[in-house]
């Protein structure tokens, strides 16, 4: 799969810029003097620290879920953009996004090339108009990959590949404990000023150094998007690369 296609993968499904400098500011603020030559009060210390921190992920994890099992649907418009590890802009792109419980989302990049990605709950296609050619993968390989499918389960074991932590300005950063996870971590943030949050923008860190910003607008968590938003037709004459099998 070329670079394109797994840009725009890490996008549409899954919706850490700064994680480390959050787990170790915890950190910090728990750690309390120790004398150096107690081996026994270091590993207590350290064991009520990561017991604290452990537990503090947890409440949020427990508040981030309260929040999108209020979150059934939602379709938006989305701008997006694609910044290097050294700051530099590589991509901008708009279009639409639809999302629906269970397991449910249509990605749609209208500009400035035409990408369309679309998950049925059992499968999940890229296809892409220019070259004609659609890619299938199995919807579990996709969600290994893509954590912004968590915004349509409420499955507690998939939640366990994941740990969360909040910030005060209604943010929470979701970060993949697969060291190898193409997608290092995912934040999102809601809106204050509606009751349970309304999601106004996400960004996630890729394995490449990448971060990609999306910032949503039309937020529409009332209107059911269309049935047919949610199954892809194969166009005639599109060709399918079928990767369910590997």
């Amino acid at each position: 799969m070329n670079m394109n296609y797994v840009n725009i993968i890490t996008l549409a499904l899954t919706l850490n810029v700064a994680i480390n400098n959050v787990v170790q500011a915890n950190q910090l603020e728990l750690n309390t003097t120790i004398p150096a030559n107690n081996d026994v009060a270091v590993k207590a210390q350290t064991m009520a620290n990561e017991s604290v921190i452990t537990t503090q992920t947890s409440a949020a994890k427990i508040e981030l879920m309260a929040k999108l099992a209020n979150l059934h649907h939602f379709s938006a418009k989305f701008d997006q953009q694609v910044q290097s590890e050294s700051g530099d802009i590589l991509e901008q792109s708009s279009g639409k996004l639809a999302i629906s419980k269970p397991n449910l989302a249509n990605w749609h990049t209208a500009e400035p090339d035409e990408l369309l990605i679309v998950s049925d709950g059992e499968n999940v296609w890229f296809y892409n108009p220019w070259i004609e050619q659609v890619s299938v993968y199995s919807l579990s390989a996709a969600i290994a990959q893509t954590p912004i499918l968590l915004l349509t389960s409420q499955d507690e074991a998939m939640w366990q590949e994941y740990s969360v932590t909040n910030e005060e300005d209604n943010s929470f950063v979701i970060t993949a404990k697969d060291v190898n996870s193409q997608i290092k971590s995912l934040t999102l943030l809601f809106d204050t000023d509606k009751a349970g949050g309304k999601l106004k923008q996400f960004s996630f860190l890729d394995a490449t150094g990448q971060l990609s910003h999306i910032k949503l607008s039309d937020f529409d968590d009332h209107t059911l998007p269309e049935a047919n938003l949610f199954n892809f037709v194969v166009p005639e004459g599109v060709q399918i690369d079928d990767q369910r099998a590997n």
